[in-house]
């Protein structure tokens, strides 16, 4: 059988490394990948057996009922509007979906949640820190998609981030938070859908996030047959 195509959703511009570190982790399971871009959306998407939406710039306020100036970076409102489009038709073909930060909140947004425009609207004396490498712990749900995949009850996580779920959106749950930072939302009657807050793709030296990914590809083949 040939390998399983996933489709990564990018900008037009940027986020070089995060391609390379996704492309790396779906290679190490046996899935190959196609870079969807914006101004570049001529993908046949009958070829694609999964979805990951990557990281990247703050989410249009607009989209979620917020102030138009609630947002710490520039805006790529091309790009929100193309990937809540690939969203939509990988949710009604059953793809499987993995959405990384910003696509984890664009995931959100899509089931109708919204998002703290900026992370200290959650908490004005929150600490919080971003690096890519793991500095906080989030507590696993059990009985979840993302605690089959990672077998562990805690997990340490990176952070890289200036927004962050509020609202839940509709019939997703919550799989794992960090204090009152909810890190990862998923949905329970669907194939495969997966949306974390941190960026896993960067701690592929942890077996916990390198099965997160295992689980995904491990979907994706399932999609394929």
């Amino acid at each position: 059988m040939a390998k399983p195509l996933v489709g990564i959703c990018l900008p037009d511009k940027g986020n070089f490394f995060a391609y390379l570190f996704i492309k790396w982790n779906l290679k190490i399971q046996g899935a190959s990948c196609v870079r969807l871009r914006p101004s570049k959306n001529n993908i046949d998407f009958k070829r694609l057996d999964g979805l990951i939406l990557s990281g990247g710039n703050d989410i249009d306020p607009t989209l979620y009922g917020a102030n138009k100036d609630a947002h710490n970076t520039e805006l790529d409102k091309k790009r929100d509007a193309f990937e809540l489009e690939i969203i939509d038709k990988a949710y009604k073909e059953e793809l499987p979906i993995l959405g990384i930060c910003r696509g984890a909140q664009l995931i959100n947004i899509y089931f109708e949640g919204n998002l703290y425009a900026k992370i200290l609207d959650l908490d004005e004396y929150l600490i919080h820190q971003n690096s890519i490498f793991p500095i906080k712990e989030a507590k696993v749900k059990k009985n979840t998609d993302l605690h089959s995949a990672v077998k562990e009850d805690e997990i340490v996580i990176n952070s890289i981030h200036n927004q962050a779920i509020n609202k839940v959106g509709k019939d997703l749950e919550v799989s794992s938070k960090h204090e009152s930072i909810i890190e990862s939302v998923e949905k329970k009657d669907y194939p495969f859908l997966l949306a974390l807050q941190w960026h896993p793709e960067y701690l592929v030296y942890l077996k916990e996030h390198r099965n997160i990914f295992k689980k995904f590809v491990k979907a994706c083949i399932d999609y394929k047959s």
